[in-house]
């Protein structure tokens, strides 16, 4: 039987060190450090009991996660990747000792977790963890490094999409956050409203506009060129991501390239910080309570509304997918959805209220609408 493996000092250098699996590993430096080389050492036995070598035939949950980690990280964008490592550190911490493909890995054990997060109240969130808690291991059997994700046909409902900031919505926002115009001022809230101004009228991601940088403008083309971006990760032949300016926004970009700050973004807050995730969040929650607008009005539906915008005013769809930076048209078809809704319902309430006179071919004089003296109440 093997024998566990010991610390042993080496003068040399001054360091505790171990042989485990075949690699001299360093615990503690100093002579006197016995006792934290030994828990260091204990520390690194326990990983990897729980983090057994992909060819070891009983990776555990945690096992899993650790690879598909490793292996994502050239093909996803830094941020997604950091965002599904606060889920995956969450489930590993209730069921990461679990070993995959045996009894004491079950779906349930997927959906416990999930209900015991009581701080998601939305179905959108929930719907999103599910999502990607499915990645690592559908990725493993692929890799058949397990036999099958064993949490296949664990589903969360998904939340109602994210609808579109209305025109009086934005316009509350802004004078909430302290600005009625694009203009250089000092009150804090003017940096907020010039990024608000930027995402309705160019249809960009949030996270494309906080992350904007002036090597990526081209003013006298009138166009932002991302080379690094969304989709980019996902295409065969990557192609730049193409955000058009109108004038408007072009003065915008000239007057806050005149404050002559320093640092490559183009959008910062009044501290003079890059704006986060996390910042911004906690803008549009102050913005909405002083508005008094819906919480689910979101900076994500300035982009909606462009799309909404655009197919009202007449924008053939492969033109709209473009602006927005659509992989395919197919994703645009969620705006032609949601615009000829709206002109229906409009439509529709309109001769409710009986406010469209007939036209000559689709009526005649008998079926013309009745007078309002003749109308019962």
């Amino acid at each position: 039987m093997a024998q566990s493996p010991r610390p042993w000092f080496r003068k040399q250098t001054g360091w505790w060190m171990a042989q485990v699996a075949g690699k001299q590993e360093k615990l503690a430096r100093g002579k006197e450090n016995k006792k934290a080389g030994e828990q260091k050492l204990r520390d690194i036995l326990t990983l990897r009991e729980t983090n057994p070598e992909p060819d070891s035939g009983r990776l555990t949950v945690a096992a899993v996660i650790n690879l598909y980690i490793e292996s994502a990280k050239s093909r996803i964008k830094p941020t997604t990747h950091e965002e599904r490592k606060r889920y995956f550190q969450s489930f590993a911490e209730t069921h990461g000792f679990r070993v995959v493909n045996d009894k004491e890995c079950l779906p349930y054990h997927l959906t416990s977790w999930l209900d015991s997060k009581l701080e998601w109240e939305s179905d959108w969130t929930k719907n999103h963890a599910v999502a990607i808690i499915h990645c690592p291991f559908n990725w493993a059997a692929k890799q058949r490094l397990i036999l099958a994700n064993p949490f296949r046909g664990v589903a969360h409902r998904p939340g109602s999409p994210r609808r579109p900031m209305t025109d009086d919505e934005f316009e509350r926002l802004v004078v909430a956050a302290g600005g009625r115009q694009v203009k250089v001022g000092p009150h804090p809230g003017d940096r907020f409203v010039e990024f608000l101004h930027f995402l309705r009228l160019t249809g960009a991601r949030p996270c494309e506009a906080r992350t904007l940088r002036w090597t990526d403008i081209k003013l006298d083309a009138g166009v932002v060129v991302l080379t690094e971006h969304k989709t980019s990760q996902t295409q065969r032949v990557p192609k730049p991501r193409v955000i058009a300016l109108d004038e408007e926004i072009v003065k915008l970009l000239i007057a806050i390239r005149s404050r002559n700050e320093p640092g490559e973004l183009v959008f910062y807050n009044h501290r003079g910080t890059p704006w986060n995730r996390s910042s911004l969040s906690l803008r549009m929650q102050r913005g909405r309570i002083k508005a008094e607008i819906p919480a689910d009005v979101t900076l994500y539906g300035l982009r909606h509304a462009f799309g909404t915008r655009a197919i009202i005013n007449g924008l053939d769809i492969k033109s709209l997918a473009e602006l927005m930076g659509h992989m395919t048209t197919r994703t645009t078809e969620h705006y032609v959805h949601i615009a000829g809704n709206v002109a229906h319902l409009q439509t529709a309430l309109q001769k409710v209220n009986g406010r469209l006179t007939p036209s000559p071919a689709s009526s005649t004089p008998q079926e013309a609408a009745p007078s309002p003296d003749s109308r019962r109440s």
